[in-house]
């Protein structure tokens, strides 16, 4: 796969800067980027395009205040909304990012300082790790197993690391989000594997980091990257349950707005 690197958006901004800038039309608003798998989705949420995390969290911060030094509310804030069920962070980097940076990009070189991407929210790394250790350390801690675990955490690191970077590279000034992930298999039928679950997300024992350790020391290196803490918000009533073993209801996505609005400026 060929990767969406910094130097391609670089090259966006260079083609930008020298285009002519786009006389604004009709008034459009400032954006909220959202970008990743099922949850940022709203899948199994009762209407995904209502009740969904994602757009519980634009409606409020339709009501914050946007834009540098600007103390007026954003009620016109648009959703740019990404995410693919599914998506893993090699997905998201092949099939999102090329677009969130070229929106990011036009936006913000048009002539129209009002309508630039103010957040960008993320919700990425479940489905890296999900399947393949389930796979691997279903039947116990082994050498095989951990040695899943580590290979697919340094693709994972590696990949938000890019992802991350090529964002706040493009977009300097804007509001960037990322989501630590709950522990959902306590209400599906793989409920006997919750403490390995644990384990991935936190580390301990035989991993000395989990996978919400990677999104909080990349977002720390990369700087200026606000991560919002999900790992222990939602209970087993907040998740669809039964043989899905991923995914939050409507309390859950609730809840997971909740975290973004509090942990938001």
């Amino acid at each position: 796969m060929r990767r969406f690197s910094i130097a391609i958006a670089v090259a966006l901004l260079m083609a930008a800067t020298m285009a002519t800038p786009v006389v604004a039309g009709a008034p459009e608003g400032p954006v909220h980027i959202a970008l990743g798998d099922s949850v940022a989705a709203g899948s199994v949420a009762n209407h995904p395009e209502v009740t969904g995390y994602v757009p519980r969290l634009n409606r409020w911060l339709r009501s914050a205040s946007c834009g540098e030094g600007a103390p007026q509310a954003c009620p016109h804030l648009e959703l740019s909304d990404y995410a693919v069920g599914g998506a893993t962070s090699d997905d998201l980097i092949a099939g999102q990012l090329p677009g969130a940076v070229a929106e990011i990009v036009a936006r913000a070189f048009d002539g129209n300082p009002d309508n630039d991407v103010e957040y960008v929210t993320i919700t990425i790394g479940g489905n890296d790790i999900f399947g393949p250790v389930i796979a691997a350390c279903a039947g116990g801690i082994s050498p095989e197993c951990i040695e899943t675990v580590q290979t697919k955490f340094a693709a994972y690191q590696a990949n938000l690391g890019e992802i991350l970077v090529t964002l706040r590279s493009v977009a300097p000034e804007a509001e960037i989000a990322i989501m630590t992930y709950y522990n959902p298999l306590g209400a599906c039928f793989l409920s006997e594997l919750e403490p390995l679950a644990d384990l991935v997300l936190e580390g301990g024992g035989p991993l000395p980091g989990g996978l919400n350790d990677i999104i909080r020391g990349v977002a720390a290196a990369v700087g200026d990257v606000t991560v919002v803490e999900t790992y222990g918000l939602l209970a087993e009533k907040d998740f669809f349950g039964g043989e899905d073993c991923l995914h939050p209801d409507d309390s859950g996505h609730r809840k997971i707005a909740k975290a973004f609005r509090e942990a938001m400026t």
